[in-house]
């Protein structure tokens, strides 16, 4: 009886032994299962973003040289100041538009007599598109930007009747012999021109009398001096320019959020921003797997080997004692 008691708790012994290894192996390949899959588990980290406000600024068209139509590194807008991100240059047609142009033409030596021209034909230039165009424009204002004497003033008289006692000069009848130089002021009048703008300061015969026509006649020279003044005259109205080819520079900006830290954000847009980030890539889970079976495996057969041993070994250990 004591035999068969040794026996009955020797398999149950064995068999509680290999329950208990095999719970052990199940829990093994769970581990290994948990710690294969375990870090590859994603990290989802979420970010709130304040988009920064955007601009686009265009140059003018232009043609020719880009450096002057580069965009400015920082410009401000409506107290907000903005940084440039990026920047391109851009090959375009310009449209045909209409604009007011002006131009002016300086008039030198221009005297009391003179009649300022009400329209001119003008060189109007468009400077960014280096375009020339010679339109005619009516004057829109006037400019005087210096006066000073003409000492070039001159003009021919002639005398009639140079062999009688007088001879009239206009109304004024002026006896022969006397001095013409003495008469400038009759002279003046005779011409039309006011004394402000105009002086006589020598009158000279220039010949000797002379017969025409049964009548003696003498020619004199008279000099002087006559204010001028230097007019610069604006011609301005509707020009048409036509298309063509030309390039603009188009500049990209950003908000420069560092700007009155000390305001409250005023958040206008906000995203959502979602990140993952995985501890192992697809090949390093694969081979950890592998290592995990691998080594799970082994442990099994170690195990059972170990069961089987001493299986052999206890039932060796019993029969010598049955056949007794």
């Amino acid at each position: 009886m004591i035999r068969i008691c040794r026996l009955t708790k020797l398999a149950m012994t064995t068999k509680s032994f290999i329950i208990n290894t095999v719970y052990l192996i199940f829990l093994s390949l769970l581990t290994g299962l948990f710690l294969s899959y375990g870090a590859d588990e994603s990290i989802e980290i979420r970010k709130d973003i304040r988009p920064g406000e955007v601009l686009i600024v265009d140059s003018p068209a232009f043609v020719g040289s880009s450096e002057e139509y580069a965009p400015l590194e920082t410009i401000i807008k409506e107290g907000k100041k903005y940084y440039l991100t990026n920047s391109e240059i851009l090959d375009i047609f310009t449209e045909e538009k209409t604009e007011y142009s002006e131009s002016s033409i300086l008039y030198e030596g221009v005297e009391y007599i003179d009649l300022m021209p009400e329209t001119a034909w003008v060189q109007v230039i468009t400077e960014d598109l280096k375009l020339k165009q010679t339109v005619e424009l009516p004057v829109v204002s006037q400019v005087e930007e210096r006066s000073y004497w003409d000492y070039n003033f001159t003009f021919p008289i002639e005398v009639s009747g140079y062999q009688e006692d007088t001879y009239l000069l206009g109304d004024r009848e002026i006896p022969n012999g006397a001095p013409l130089i003495d008469y400038t002021e009759e002279f003046l009048k005779y011409l039309n021109l006011p004394g402000d703008y105009y002086e006589i300061t020598s009158i000279v015969w220039t010949g000797e009398p002379v017969e025409r026509n049964g009548d003696m006649v003498r020619n004199a020279q008279a000099r002087g001096k006559k204010l001028v003044k230097n007019i610069r005259a604006v011609y301005g109205g509707e020009v048409t320019v036509p298309s063509v080819q030309a390039r603009i520079y188009r500049g990209n900006y950003e908000e420069d959020r560092t700007e009155s830290q000390t305001d409250p954000l005023i958040y206008k847009d906000s995203e959502a921003a979602v990140y993952e980030r995985q501890a192992w890539n697809g090949y390093r889970k694969i081979e950890r797997y592998i290592i995990t079976i691998t080594i799970t495996l082994t442990v099994l057969l170690l195990l059972l080997i170990l069961i089987l041993i001493l299986h052999k070994k206890k039932k060796a250990e019993s029969e010598p004692d049955q056949s007794d």
